[in-house]
């Protein structure tokens, strides 16, 4: 095992330990397991998300794309650039937003904030405006690892972070969602780490918002995950993904196999004698060879043949030369392929429409039932759609493909909830 993926290996060994060890989550976690889930259908909303309307700039003109897509809420947008509240008006602009969302019959249960990590007055600000028109989660910016310093620490300090986010959505009635957003710097992204932080406060006001998508590059392994946050998933994003690989070879796949090596004149190596006399170790023909390594004729290698090539002698003779030793580095490329061989591959994670990446929905709605989750959700699209999965103010789509494709989104999803058996509705 690679050392640091040795450490690795122990930190979330670590973490998970001192996770299941302490005694108000394991509290937390009694609740949940020990309440039955409902007998009966239990509906959730699924919320639009703003950011991926932001070319519609009107709240009336988001709400009717919402209803169009089948969705029965939104989660605003708020910040800067692009985003559909701007911070330094929310105290007058959100109010807005939500109340014309609202007199569509959606509803407006959570807020995208911008990229703070800490309290700061734009926060308490956007938290005290929530607060007064009955808006209760919000998401905002993720804490990045400095992975040249040990992490414990680190996690320690973001831990008197939260404890202030904590008592600001005490005073409020609002809750503080971490995004598991994907990353070896992200905090978050092994969901043990939060943990952690989160095991000493409420979580009605602190938790994970969930990302099926980025939670799809820990294959399997999001599930024991998930039933272990239990009741600190507070909010899901729904969103899928898939692996591809991308060798820069030109399109192709597969491993790096490296550049063929050029037969010597007399034909020795990789050859074979052109009858049908073959040798297992490589054929030595009695003319000069081509590149490709192919004797006018000669004998086989070391393995028995059927009869002799046009050069006259029996297969079976001698075994060839077999070309260069093991311990040959010569013909391996300097460097190994640049930044993709021999580095992971170069393997990524490519955004996909719900249902067509690795993302198991049916599982995913067994494991809500079974948690009891009640939160936000909301549906996420990053896979190409003219840039509207950018948040881009203008698409170089149709409008009515854009909102197909969200409403095919949608009901992918409807419909594998409707068939897990759990219950679950949107």
């Amino acid at each position: 095992m690679h050392r640091r993926e040795f450490l690795q290996a122990g930190l979330i060994a670590t973490l998970a330990s001192s996770v299941l060890a302490d005694k108000t989550l394991a509290r937390a976690l009694q609740g949940p397991a020990a309440t039955p889930a409902p007998a009966g259908p239990r509906a959730l909303t699924l919320d639009s998300y703003s950011r991926f309307l932001h070319w519609l700039r009107a709240p009336d003109e988001v709400a009717e794309a919402t209803i169009e897509i089948t969705c029965g809420g939104v989660m605003v947008s708020v910040g800067t650039g692009s985003s559909h509240v701007d911070i330094a008006k929310v105290k007058t602009d959100l109010p807005v937003w939500v109340n014309a969302i609202r007199k569509h019959g959606l509803k407006v249960r959570q807020i995208r904030g911008g990229g703070q990590t800490a309290v700061d007055a734009d926060v308490e600000n956007l938290v005290g405006t929530m607060s007064q028109l009955g808006v209760t989660h919000y998401w905002l910016g993720t804490d990045q690892y400095d992975l040249t310093k040990p992490i414990m620490p680190q996690l320690d300090a973001i831990k008197t972070k939260v404890e202030k986010f904590v008592a600001l959505n005490e005073k409020h009635g609002t809750t503080l969602m971490y995004h598991t957003r994907n990353g070896v710097r992200s905090v978050g992204s092994t969901v043990w780490d939060l943990l952690y932080v989160f095991k000493d406060f409420d979580h009605k006001y602190v938790g994970f918002h969930w990302d099926m998508g980025h939670m799809a590059e820990h294959g399997t392994l999001w599930e024991p995950m998930m039933r272990a946050a239990g009741p600190y998933v507070v909010g899901m994003a729904w969103k899928d993904e898939a692996w591809d690989q991308n060798l820069g070879l030109g399109g192709e796949t597969g491993p790096y196999p490296g550049p063929a090596a050029a037969a010597p004149a007399d034909g020795r190596g990789g050859g074979r004698g052109a009858g049908a006399g073959r040798g297992a170790g490589g054929g030595r023909g009695g003319a000069p060879a081509p590149a490709g390594g192919r004797g006018a004729g000669g004998r086989g290698g070391g393995g028995a043949a059927a009869a002799g090539g046009p050069g006259g002698s029996p297969g079976g003779g001698a075994p060839g030369g077999g070309g260069r030793g093991a311990g040959d580095l010569s013909g391996v490329p300097r460097p190994l392929a640049g930044t993709t061989y021999a580095r992971g591959g170069g393997w990524s994670m490519r955004n996909t429409p719900i249902g067509m990446g690795m993302v198991n929905l049916f599982q995913y709605a067994t494991v809500m039932r079974d948690i009891n989750f009640n939160g936000v959700m909301e549906l996420e699209c990053e896979y190409p759609l003219g840039g509207a999965n950018n948040g881009a103010t203008t698409i170089t789509l149709p409008r009515i493909q854009v909102l197909g494709s969200l409403k095919r989104d949608v009901l992918t999803i409807r419909a594998a909830l409707a068939q897990s058996g759990t219950g679950l509705t949107i």
